[in-house]
């Protein structure tokens, strides 16, 4: 069964194998370019602050904005393994018929499906830990960007969420493949739902813990998962920080005379000190929804009768 898996989708397997090469080439030339600066003669005398600090710091971050629309599309990656992977697995061979032959061999369809789907799984998950640990050891090269909030759209890409999000977009679309039964429809369930995923936990991954919420400048607000912020007025009233100050002129200097007048700024936000604790809580959401569509496939490839 071993052989079979491998012969059957060795191709998914290499392209993903091969785009995961290209990704480390990709960040790791960007990252021989970063050390090599991080190593010159700016940064040997980059010591509180300075033009040579600017143009030190702009340097790593113009190196960051070019490759930025690469890391834009990292968290859809773990589409791969849903759409070709998950979504044929088994659509595939209710298409062909070849599961009538296959089920009928001395190998149960209990058998056949917990190696193709345990071998698959697994390799999913490796390779989701895998990007998740280039990304996120590229990042460390860049002041600011590791282990923070600020940017929520890799979120998902590195850490240990990577793996679950490859786990639950293979088991996906396995579930979707049992369901309808066609590779096509299956495809565009997976996608669809797993969008919708990701757009939920955005949604939702604020509310993971109970937010923090201060008075004033704060501190450890930097690279945190910023919620909300605003003015509070001298009587208790909530407003904007954008609303309009009486007796305050707009623009420079507004937030001096607001905090003249009384007025308090406040943040309502999530400290980057619960950035793993979000990565695990994440990663537990997506694995409860994979054990339910793993349920979904195994009950509907066991109970099928043909």
């Amino acid at each position: 069964m071993l052989w079979l898996t491998w012969r059957q989708h060795r191709t998914q397997l290499l392209v993903t194998l091969g785009f995961l090469a290209v990704l480390g080439g990709v960040l790791l030339m960007s990252a021989q370019i970063a050390m090599d600066a991080s190593n010159g003669e700016i940064s040997l005398y980059c010591h509180g602050g300075g033009t040579p600090c600017r143009e030190y710091d702009a340097g790593l971050e113009d190196l960051y904005q070019k490759i930025y629309p690469l890391i834009a599309m990292l968290p859809f990656v773990p589409l791969l393994a849903g759409v070709f992977w998950g979504a044929p697995l088994l659509a595939r061979e209710y298409e062909r018929n070849t599961h009538q032959l296959a089920w009928t061999q001395s190998i149960g369809r209990g058998h056949w499906l917990a190696v193709k789907f345990g071998v698959l799984a697994g390799c999913a998950t490796l390779a989701g830990l895998a990007s998740g640990q280039m990304f996120g050891r590229w990042l460390e090269l860049f002041p600011g960007k590791a282990q923070t909030f600020v940017e929520t759209s890799y979120f998902g890409a590195v850490g240990i969420a990577p793996a679950a999000w490859w786990l639950f977009a293979f088991t996906l679309g396995t579930a979707a493949g049992v369901l309808v039964r066609k590779t096509l429809p299956a495809i565009a369930i997976t996608v669809a739902v797993f969008l919708a995923a990701a757009i939920a936990l955005l949604v939702l991954r604020p509310n993971y813990a109970e937010p923090v919420r201060t008075l004033g400048p704060d501190p450890a607000a930097t690279g945190a998962l910023i919620i909300e912020v605003g003015r509070v007025a001298p009587d208790g009233r909530e407003m904007s920080s954008l609303d309009d100050v009486p007796g305050c002129p707009l623009g420079l200097g507004k937030s001096e005379c607001a905090l003249a007048a009384g007025y308090q700024d406040f943040t309502v936000y999530q400290p980057i000190s619960r950035f793993w604790r979000f990565q695990w809580t994440e990663a537990g959401i997506l694995l409860a929804a994979t054990a339910v569509l793993g349920g979904v496939a195994v009950g509907g490839t066991v109970r099928r009768r043909r």
